[in-house]
């Protein structure tokens, strides 16, 4: 049996073929479309190229969604609805959806951590930042749409709005994007640092955490800083949630460098906890597979 999946991200789309054995058949990647029209018509159009390959069909979306009604409704980087029911051949029996954090959280805990763990919590870092939440060995969706903690609120800076309109947002903060925007700003202020070097031969934002790089006093402020906002975020999903283990993938996940280290690091040594143990921070072991992986998981498990 094979799963035919779509990854949707703010600004790319992951899709391809995946066996029951989780293995990638096949993998592409598309910019995200603008708008429902476009959406549905090149889902079609992958499946059409691949209708004798697949027997199930699953998509996981960026943001709100209404699994009864098969729509994608709404989220911060894809402000359009998608009716599902709108494409050809919609067979309801096999057709699955969810939100692209549940999914990827899911999957990793199925895979890779159910005989150890029954509460999981997920980050995914790309253009936002997105949650999936496993409590007690189940996807936790509340009304359905749980698990949105990259809109947790840690900043009352007017300057840090975030796409979804609130202030203070972790995502408006510490999103992978975000990353790389202040690698590019501080490229302009020093050219000629280690990390604006290393930034302009990978153009990747995860280089900032990379210990092999001396930064220089600017470099190293922006740095704490992500680091003190990230680390608010995850004590307070420790403080609400008391998980057992923090999974941190998405874009980021190919090449993380030493951002867990330095988190581990920061939270050791600016918070307490009495007679408990902080959650272990692993990087997803799928990488940056884990949406497509995780919808093929869904289908294949739900």
């Amino acid at each position: 049996m094979n799963v035919l999946v779509f990854d949707v991200g703010g600004t790319s789309m992951k899709y391809g073929i995946i066996s029951e054995k989780l293995e990638i058949i096949t993998k592409g990647v598309t910019e995200t479309p603008n708008n429902e029209i476009e959406f549905i018509n090149f889902v079609n159009e992958i499946q059409e190229a691949n209708q004798e390959n697949f027997n199930k069909i699953s998509i996981a979306m960026p943001g709100f969604i209404n699994k009864k009604e098969n729509k994608y409704l709404y989220g911060t980087n894809i402000k359009y609805e998608v009716d599902f029911k709108k494409l050809s051949n919609f067979d309801q029996e096999n057709f699955y959806l969810d939100n692209d954090g549940n999914v990827a959280a899911y999957a990793e805990y199925i895979q890779n951590y159910k005989d150890k763990y029954s509460n999981l919590l997920m980050l995914t870092f790309g253009t936002g930042i997105g949650g999936g939440i496993v409590t007690n060995g189940k996807i936790y969706r509340g009304l359905g749409s749980a698990g949105e903690l990259g809109h947790i609120l840690v900043s009352d800076n007017p300057d840090e709005t975030c796409n979804c309109g609130k202030v203070g947002c972790l995502e408006s903060i510490v999103s992978a994007k975000k990353w790389t925007e202040k690698c590019k700003e501080l490229s302009k202020i020093d050219s000629n640092s280690e990390l604006s070097k290393a930034f302009s031969s990978l153009g990747i934002g995860s280089i900032l955490f990379d210990n092999s790089i001396t930064l220089t006093k600017e470099e190293f402020v922006v740095r704490e800083k992500i680091l003190l906002y990230l680390s608010r975020g995850l004590v307070s999903f420790f403080e609400i949630f008391n998980n057992e283990i923090f999974v941190l993938g998405g874009s980021m996940a190919d090449k993380p460098y030493d951002l867990v280290e330095l988190l581990i690091e920061f939270i050791l040594k600016n918070y307490e906890f009495k007679s408990r143990d902080f959650p272990l921070i692993e990087i997803s072991k799928f990488k940056s597979d884990s949406g497509i992986l995780g919808a093929a998981t869904l289908a294949l498990n739900e």
